[in-house]
C-alpha cells in the first residue's frame, strides 16, 4: 500500500465563498504539480464527494488524520462541515488541503481534496448554499454524519436532495434507547431517497454470522422455533462513547425481526438499562434480557457474551461470547443428552477507516438493518 503524506494546506480560513474556493483548489494543484518532477507527475483523483458532518474542530482534526486512509480506496473531494450553531459571533469560513500518497517506483502520486468549511452561529444556516456547488457533478454524494444522535436541522433538507448515501455510527449515540428509535422515525423519512447505513451495524457482522451458523446444522435448526430466552451482556461505557448499548439493541432487533417476534405489548418501552422486553413467538413467549456488566480481558467495539435457551421436549442452550482481546468468540452448544460441544471462531474487527470504507462501497439499502432499526424503536418507543 502507498505511504499517506502529510495533508498540504493553504493558507489561513477566509469566508467562504464558492467561486473563491474553486480557484484556491486550482492554484493548489497548480503549485503541487509545479512543486513535482515529471517523474513524479500528481494525479489528481476523485470518484465520489465526502461530505463529513462534525461538531467541534476537534472532531475536524480527528477526521483529516482519518482521511487518508478513506482515499487510498475511495479517492474523492472531501468536504468537512464543522457546525457550531451554538457560537455568540455568525461566521462561515472555509480552508482547503490536499491528501496525496507517496507512489511507488514508477507511479503517478495520488491526490484528492479536502475542503473545510467552519459554520458558527446563524451562519450554519447559510451552509447548504456553499456545500451543494462543492460537490463533483455528475458523481455519488455520500454524508458521514460522525456526531451524536442523528438529529438533522431543517437548513440540511438542501444537502440531503444532493446526498445519494447517509453513513451514520450508533457507536456515537449518548441515548441508544431513544437515538435509535430517533433514526428510525428519520430514517421512514429519508429511505425512500436516501438509504442508510450504520457503522455499528457493521461492527456486529461478525456476531451474527456466528448466530446464525449455530442452527446452520440440520440437527439445531429445529430449535429456533424454540428459543424462549435470549441473554444479550455488553459491556458497560461511557456516556460518550455506546457502542455496545447500542449494539445490544441491535442484535435484538435483528433477533426479533429475522425470526417472525412481535413485542408483548403488556409490557413496557424498553428504556433502563438492564430491563427485559417480552417476545410472542409463533411457539409461545420469548423472554430477552440485555445486561451491562464490567468486562476483564481487553477487546472492545462488540457485545461479548450472548446465550441462547430453547425449550421443548429437549432443551438446548447455544452461547458466544468473546475471547481476551476481542480477536475471537468461544462458541458453545449444549444438546440434551448429549455432550456439550465448544469450539472458537476468529473475529474481524474492524477500525473506523474500514467501516466508512465498507459503508461508501455499500451504495444499497439494507433491507435487513432497516427491519432490525424498525423493531428496535418498536420496543424503545411503545
Amino acid at each position: 500500500m502507498a505511504e499517506t503524506l502529510e495533508p498540504v494546506t493553504l493558507g489561513e480560513p477566509r469566508p467562504a465563498d464558492v467561486a473563491a474556493i474553486e480557484r484556491d483548489l486550482s492554484a493548489l494543484w497548480k503549485s503541487m504539480a509545479a512543486g513535482n518532477s515529471q517523474r513524479e507527475a500528481v494525479t489528481r483523483a476523485c470518484a465520489l464527494t465526502l461530505l463529513v458532518y462534525v461538531e467541534s474542530e476537534e472532531a475536524s482534526q480527528k477526521v483529516s488524520g482519518l482521511i487518508g486512509g478513506i482515499i487510498a480506496q475511495n479517492p474523492c473531494r472531501v468536504v468537512v462541515m464543522v457546525v457550531q450553531p451554538d457560537a455568540a459571533e455568525p461566521s462561515l469560513t472555509a480552508r482547503i488541503s490536499a491528501h496525496c500518497h507517496l507512489p511507488k517506483a514508477g507511479e503517478k502520486q495520488v491526490c484528492c481534496e479536502q475542503i473545510e468549511l467552519l459554520a458558527r452561529g446563524d451562519a450554519v444556516r447559510d451552509l447548504d448554499n456553499v456545500v451543494v456547488p462543492l460537490t463533483v457533478p455528475g458523481l455519488p454524494v455520500v454524508l458521514w454524519w460522525r456526531a451524536g444522535s442523528f438529529t438533522p436541522p431543517d437548513y440540511f433538507r438542501g444537502i440531503f436532495r444532493v446526498t445519494d448515501h447517509l453513513v451514520v455510527d450508533s457507536a456515537r449515540f449518548p441515548d441508544p434507547a431513544r437515538d435509535l428509535g430517533k433514526l428510525a422515525a428519520e430514517l421512514k423519512r429519508l429511505s425512500a431517497v436516501v438509504p442508510v447505513s450504520d457503522l455499528n451495524w457493521t461492527r456486529m457482522t461478525p456476531w451474527r454470522g456466528l448466530i446464525a451458523q449455530c442452527f446452520d446444522p440440520a440437527e439445531t435448526i429445529e430449535y429456533l422455533e424454540q428459543l424462549t430466552e435470549v441473554r444479550v451482556e455488553y459491556e458497560e461505557e461511557s456516556p460518550r462513547w455506546s457502542a455496545q448499548s447500542a449494539q445490544a439493541l441491535l442484535l435484538i432487533g435483528w433477533l426479533a425481526s429475522r425470526l417472525g417476534w412481535e413485542p408483548d405489548r403488556a409490557d413496557e418501552p424498553l428504556t433502563a438499562k438492564g430491563s427485559p422486553v417480552l417476545f410472542k413467538s409463533r411457539r409461545g413467549g420469548v423472554s430477552v434480557e440485555r445486561a451491562p456488566r464490567k468486562f476483564e480481558g481487553g477487546g472492545t467495539g462488540v457485545c461479548f457474551s450472548i446465550v441462547l435457551t430453547a425449550g421443548g421436549g429437549l432443551p438446548a442452550v447455544f452461547s458466544l461470547r468473546r475471547g481476551a482481546g476481542g480477536k475471537y468468540a468461544v462458541v458453545r452448544r449444549e444438546l440434551t443428552g448429549r455432550p456439550p460441544v465448544e469450539g472458537t471462531a476468529r473475529l474481524e474487527v474492524y477500525d473506523e477507516v474500514e467501516l466508512v470504507n465498507e459503508g461508501i462501497k455499500s451504495a444499497g439499502r439494507d433491507a435487513i438493518f432497516e427491519e432490525a432499526l424498525e423493531m428496535v424503536a418498536r420496543i424503545t418507543t411503545g
